[in-house]
């Protein structure tokens, strides 16, 4: 009879204990998620601030920002590239027959494995956006174009990434760039692609991410899932996070040409662009995309923005480890510029 007392008080003391533990457990993630959208808001409110005057290709707001993010990805541990100024790689374009210059901002996480760590995932997001205009889409005295959505979001999410994957350096190297000059072409980009400070063969895969606005918070959109023969393997952690990674619309497919991804998928390296959710381009998508309106204020879904940096970055983590990654599917354009590529 004492056996049997004995045993029920250590079952409960057990139950007890346990719960314990777990009621610590979730407290303590819960506020290390408290603490990561935090840190989010205030990259996305710096960026996105007035006083960054838009960011502005060749403006001192710009070179301000460029030096920010700079040192976010210094705090994250990544290593600069030795031909390049502390992570600020030099540009100079021609913009409207003016000599303008400006900088990417890169970093890289050195691979631990023997062999996949000479191969590269690289990420990325445009840091720039339109500055102070008037005239047209100019509404009331509100001139500054702040591109919260478009792309402080984007950049905000790269900087998560670098931080999430410098604490646990996957098998593969991973390279972090923060470029400039998107909204007049791509430019830094394609400056990136033709000035790059590895041999292309070695960047096997590119997760760019940029954005204009969502409509559903439900979902991740991922410009090119269509073309690019993805395995469940990459897409089941991510669904565990609580929301759908679906391709761009059919009748937005056309997006997925419009931002730096293109340059790489261009050059043949199997390239996606992760886009916040959006189900249709409507009133919603509209009045922030390319407006004074897209701010960082106080009723934006800071809870959302957390969950697009987690899925960014859990993506680029499953790939980076994963025995191979994705490749272009047979039917896409891309394919053989991929062959061509990769069999240099």
């Amino acid at each position: 009879m004492m056996k049997v007392v004995w045993l029920k008080i250590l079952f409960v003391l057990y139950t007890v204990f346990s719960l314990a533990i777990s009621c610590v457990s979730e407290n303590q993630t819960s506020a290390v998620r408290k603490q990561e959208k935090n840190e989010l808001m205030a990259h996305l409110r710096f960026l996105a601030s007035d006083e960054l005057m838009g960011r502005k290709v060749g403006t001192t707001e710009a070179h301000i920002a460029a030096r920010y993010i700079a040192e976010q990805f210094r705090a994250a541990g990544l290593q600069p590239f030795e031909t390049f100024n502390d992570y600020l790689q030099p540009v100079e374009f021609l913009i409207d027959n003016k000599e303008v210059s400006c900088q990417n901002v890169a970093g890289f996480i050195k691979g631990t494995h023997r062999q996949l760590k000479n191969e590269y995932v690289l990420l990325c997001a445009h840091y720039d956006h339109l500055g102070v205009q008037h005239g047209k889409n100019h509404s009331g005295e509100d001139s500054v174009y702040n591109g919260a959505r478009d792309n402080a979001m984007g950049t905000a999410a790269l900087i998560y990434a670098a931080k999430e994957l410098s604490k646990f350096p996957p098998n593969r190297s991973v390279i972090f760039v923060a470029t400039t000059g998107e909204e007049e072409g791509m430019l830094g980009a394609r400056y990136f692609m033709e000035h790059c400070p590895v041999a292309l063969q070695q960047i096997v895969f590119v997760l760019n991410n940029d954005g204009g606005g969502f409509n559903d918070t439900t979902q991740i959109r991922v410009g090119g899932k269509n073309q690019i023969e993805f395995l469940s393997q990459f897409w089941n952690p991510v669904i565990n996070l609580g929301v759908a990674c679906l391709p761009y619309p059919k009748e937005l497919a056309y997006l997925y040409e419009k931002g730096d991804n293109i340059v790489f998928a261009e050059n043949g390296i199997p390239s996606v662009t992760i886009s916040p959710g959006f189900d249709r381009i409507d009133d919603e998508i509209l009045k922030y995309v390319h407006q004074t309106a897209d701010e960082a204020t106080d009723d934006f879904d800071y809870s959302y923005l957390l969950k697009f940096s987690q899925v960014y970055a859990l993506l680029a983590q499953e790939i980076s480890n994963a025995q191979s990654v994705p490749f272009w599917k047979k039917e896409s354009e891309y394919y053989r510029r991929g062959v061509k590529l990769y069999s240099n």
